[in-house]
């Protein structure tokens, strides 16, 4: 029979206090989370308009933030772009992209942008038998098994979503497809209705964007908003989301509805490397932090000047 000291079982008491305290540190922390993190959107990368330089300087003034970040969530438009262009075309931005974003030190989570989808012909007769059409490529240069997902953070839930529907006619839109609307409400059915929540899509799920560059009483496109966002938010009703971080139109607003903030994210290129967008969106992308059940954010332009080619 093993013989147990005392010494020994004071040395097991010990340990076992200590893992106690240990797992209710993890414990307190997740219930008081703390950290940082920033949402990229449409980088639009190219060799053009200085647009390498530009994303190298939007990367640095990442890593200088005084906060720590935890991790990027990066809203689509990688590229400028994939989607009716030579495959050699859509491999050299996206093999721009890859070395830019190895200068970022933490985990990125994407959405995808319509910029970033392969192989939509003007003639609406794509090449659907391709295995790189469409999301393929980005999938395959991301290594991603699939469009849309979701990751946990501290005991927050982020859900990162495909809002780029590609049409018959090979053109896109703004669409939640049917699949992915079955695998959120699954999603949903699994998260307790207290846990906060964040999603990232690419097309925005709701903006005034057309009211402040064409007439209030203009309607949307759905080249420029998910044209089910009505199905999304009918199915977050109940739901702790605090914000839904968007792309696309490269303005800087937010929408808060019943205490979800709609957050467009401005762009890192602006106005496609040209300058600030409308005139009075510059260049930048959104510091956010989470401090026990709160989220705030900032937007941070980094300086860029338009370069003349």
């Amino acid at each position: 029979m093993t013989q147990i000291s005392r010494r020994s079982l004071m040395t097991m008491g010990t340990a076992g206090a200590i893992g106690m305290t240990l797992a209710e540190n993890r414990a307190e922390a997740i219930q008081k989370p703390s950290f940082s993190f920033v949402h990229i959107t449409d980088t639009h990368i190219q060799p053009e308009l200085g647009a390498i330089l530009g994303v190298g300087k939007a990367f640095k003034a990442v890593r200088s933030l005084k906060e720590k970040i935890a991790f990027g969530l990066v809203g689509g438009d990688l590229v400028m772009d994939a989607a009716f262009v030579s495959k050699q075309r859509a491999e050299d931005v996206f093999d721009l992209w890859s070395r830019a974003s190895e200068d970022l030190s933490f985990p990125l989570h994407y959405s995808v942008g319509n910029h970033d989808v392969f192989n939509l012909h003007a003639t609406g007769k794509p090449e659907s038998q391709n295995a790189d059409y469409g999301k393929g490529l980005w999938m395959n240069r991301l290594k991603l098994d699939r469009s849309y997902n979701s990751f946990d953070h501290q005991g927050w839930r982020f859900v990162l979503l495909d809002s780029v529907g590609i049409t018959p006619s090979g053109s896109y839109e703004g669409f939640i497809d049917e699949e992915q609307i079955k695998w959120l409400k699954e999603l949903l059915a699994k998260t307790p209705k207290t846990m906060a929540m964040v999603f990232l899509t690419h097309f925005p799920i709701f903006t005034a964007f057309m009211f402040y560059t064409t007439s209030t009483t203009a309607a949307l496109p759905p080249s420029l908003v998910v044209k089910n966002g009505k199905a999304f938010f009918d199915l977050i009703q109940g739901y702790n989301v605090k914000a839904v971080f968007q792309g696309h139109t490269h303005v800087l607003e937010e929408i808060d509805y019943l205490g979800v903030k709609y957050i467009t994210g401005g762009a890192i290129c602006g106005d496609w490397w040209k300058g600030y967008r409308l005139g009075v969106h510059p260049e930048g992308f959104i510091v956010a932090t989470v401090k026990g059940g709160e989220l705030t954010w900032r937007y941070q332009n980094y300086g860029w000047t338009p370069v003349k080619e």
